[in-house]
């Protein structure tokens, strides 16, 4: 479905907003790729005539029309060898920001390629030895590129489960300081078993001023120095952890319009929309996100896409059942290492489109 565009016309007057957005007065301009010679940080290069892609025209937006490009896609071992241009994801190798007790590094044996192409990621479950250090090894990796804007599509059959556990995907901007640029948690949840914790748990991250006065919210303020909790959106029943693995896993997506609205949806595997796993997803077409964020204009740029998961730390211990403590003692125990064998992510695919 082709892009709606705007041909600039005589008399427009032309700025740099924010980023790479422009106003005419009447409309918002993204200047993607495609506008051809137009770079997208200098208004002085936008003539009458050009034409631009106008952002965020589908459905759930206002208008009619799919705008949504592939830009990057991987699958098995493309995350970490890259995919068929070159874009990888790397590893995280320093201390848990969340304090975890994991020891994040490029552990080849927690990484494996199974049932033909999906990634599999594990978390230490063999062979610790808690006389030797008090931490176990994990994942944790992100994209060498950075987005601004796009729409996010995780296809997977299981989630990190267990108590202790605390996956996530997630986005992050990069800047010197968190949360200067926002973070967008997509997929997060803690200490998942069969009789708890099976909800997801979609979550802002922003610096001061961010507020989200919608329904569902659990709390409007996404400050991220309140408390650290931010602004999240409970997902529907069984979507994620032992839940969502028992169902057969599913299909997470996230449309993020720069400067304008976050919105996620969740299908179990039976219920995928034929074309969110095609070259054309069309959000139009999906019915109502589960969680839909209002506009926080500059407070989302330059993101990494994270896949991790950690152990007890600020949020999966300070919940355990005892508290932090409690939550230690249950990972040096090495009789629980057969409860760890069910925390991996076993992924199809990530799929990002701009």
């Amino acid at each position: 479905m082709a892009a709606q565009t705007y041909t600039v016309q005589p008399g427009d007057t032309l700025s740099k907003i924010a980023e790479k957005f422009y106003g005419d007065g009447n409309q918002w301009h993204l200047i993607y790729e495609a506008n051809g010679n137009v770079i997208g940080d200098n208004p002085e290069q936008i003539q009458v005539g050009m034409v631009l892609v106008i952002p965020g025209q589908s459905g759930n937006n206002g208008g009619g029309a799919n705008i949504w490009q592939l830009q990057d896609s991987w699958i098995g071992n493309q995350f970490i060898n890259g995919n068929e241009k070159g874009d990888k994801w790397s590893f995280f190798t320093y201390d848990d920001p969340t304090h975890g007790y994991v020891q994040y590094g490029k552990w080849d044996e927690l990484i494996n390629i199974v049932d033909g192409n999906k990634i599999k990621i594990d978390v230490e479950s063999d062979g610790y030895n808690p006389e030797e250090k008090r931490q176990r090894k994990a994942i944790r990796i992100y994209t060498d590129k950075k987005y601004n804007g796009g729409l996010f599509i995780i296809d997977l059959d299981h989630i990190p489960e267990g108590l202790a556990v605390w996956p996530a995907i997630w986005l992050v901007g990069t800047g010197p300081t968190w949360p200067e640029n926002g973070e967008i948690d997509i997929i997060e949840g803690v200490n998942s078993t069969p009789s708890a914790n099976n909800n997801n748990q979609s979550t802002l991250h922003t610096k001061q001023g961010c507020f989200q006065n919608i329904p569902h919210i659990l709390q409007p303020d996404c400050n991220a120095n309140n408390g650290f909790t931010g602004c999240g959106i409970i997902g529907p029943e069984n979507s994620f952890g032992h839940g969502f693995n028992e169902n057969g896993g599913g299909v997470y997506a996230c449309e993020w319009l720069y400067d304008r609205t976050i919105k996620i949806w969740f299908w179990k595997r039976a219920n995928i929309p034929a074309n969110v796993l095609g070259n054309s997803p069309d959000p139009n077409t999906w019915g109502n996100p589960y969680a839909s964020f209002n506009p926080c204009p500059g407070y989302f740029k330059d993101m990494e896409m994270v896949i991790n998961t950690t152990l007890c730390g600020d949020w999966a211990g300070n919940v355990f059942p005892g508290g932090l403590e409690k939550c230690g003692g249950y990972l040096w125990d090495t009789n629980n290492n057969p409860k760890l064998r069910d925390a991996y992510f076993l992924i199809r695919s990530v799929r990002i489109f701009t």
